[in-house]
């Protein structure tokens, strides 16, 4: 017999709230900070919730087998939470593997690109990926070893990904690269995503979209910025890379701005609109850098602004999760962003210590 929403949700977010405590409270991140070499990094984790990361350097000593740990260890909380939960917020939870998925697929793909179109040595690269059932039946063993795009379809062809790869052809890949390929399979995850936030209650489906739209939006204006002013894409090629929901794809200033000829086009006007704060931000950076480097490396910098300012919405947006309604999927959400943050924090660092790179300069990369 399913539970009533109250009792089910009081149990998750019971057990998801003492796990987000221990993060808190938990010393791993400045520990790592502080280790003086990869060696001492991995004996930090090793008595962590991420151990097995430990071991795969144990067993390998290669940082990426450490990356394959951590992206398992993700992939089975995903798969621990939705087995607490029932019905559609169990489905919509196994449904956020889709994303990895369709990373993993991309990853594949561009080995397959690199390897049979471009003839260079990738293939060694298949043992570092993620090789077992995320959400559909693929056989990724078989798409590593297609040898020609029709191949990677066929492979496809029983999944929701199969009308995407279907619409490009080998030739157009090599002559154009994997960019739009890639950008319509987000497009599509994004799509499947937001039909199944409609499935579910009013109130879950509430919390759910309100962190999505604003993952959308942050997607929609680096679409902008990179695309549409940095690259001085044409109109009708821009168009087809926006997400369509959110207020950044709706807004009057962001359709002038794709309308508009690509010369005469002004993201910081568009910005001023949205996100005012963030404007004052990049305005500062071109003052302060304006003739000592060269443009391209000035736009780098206001991209990574861009990134940074929309992240701490985004954090913005879990964090009254935490404090709202408990009786809803909104603590498994925030629960997710914590677990992935802290995630991506421990491989920067194992990264930075197994380069060589400097506590302080680790730092200001996290920072």
């Amino acid at each position: 017999m399913s539970k009533n929403p109250t009792s089910l949700y009081g149990f998750i977010n019971a057990k998801l709230r003492a796990r987000i405590g221990l993060m808190r409270e938990s010393h791993i991140i400045e520990d790592l900070l502080k280790a003086k070499s990869v060696v001492e990094a991995v004996a930090v984790l090793r008595d962590s919730a991420h151990s097995s990361v430990a071991t795969a350097y144990d067993r390998t000593g290669d940082i990426q087998q450490m990356e394959l740990a951590l992206l398992y260890n993700e992939v089975e909380m995903y798969q621990e939470v939705a087995k607490f939960l029932e019905g559609k917020p169990a489905d919509f939870v196994r449904n956020l593997l889709g994303k990895i998925e369709v990373d993993n697929l991309k990853n594949i793909i561009r080995l397959w690109y690199g390897s049979i179109i471009r003839r260079r040595p990738m293939r060694f690269r298949s043992e570092y990926l993620f090789k077992e059932k995320l959400l559909n039946e693929i056989d990724w063993t078989a798409l590593v070893n297609a040898t020609s795009w029709e191949e990677v379809c066929q492979t496809l062809r029983n999944t929701p990904y199969s009308e995407v790869v279907n619409a490009f052809t080998e030739q157009q890949l090599d002559d154009e690269g994997l960019f739009v390929l890639e950008n319509k399979l987000d497009q599509q995850w994004y799509a499947q995503m937001m039909v199944s936030t409609e499935r579910l209650s009013a109130q879950d489906k509430g919390v759910a979209q309100s962190v999505f739209l604003v993952d959308i939006d942050l997607k929609n204006l680096l679409m902008m910025v990179r695309y549409g002013w940095y690259h001085k894409m044409d109109k009708e090629k821009l168009e087809t890379l926006f997400l369509p929901w959110g207020k950044v794809y709706k807004h009057k200033s962001v359709l002038n701005f794709v309308q508009s000829p690509v010369q005469e086009r002004d993201p910081f006007a568009v910005i001023e609109q949205l996100y005012p704060g963030l404007n004052d931000a990049l305005k500062q950076i071109s003052e302060e850098k304006r003739g000592s480097i060269h443009q391209d490396e000035l736009m780098a910098l206001q991209n990574l602004r861009i990134e940074a300012y929309l992240h701490e919405r985004r954090k913005a947006v879990y964090r009254k999760l935490l404090a709202s309604d408990p009786f809803t999927i909104g603590v498994s959400l925030a629960y997710f962003f914590l677990y992935k943050e802290e995630d991506t924090m421990i491989k920067a660092i194992l990264n930075g210590k197994y380069y060589g790179y400097e506590e302080d300069y680790i730092r200001g990369v996290l920072a």
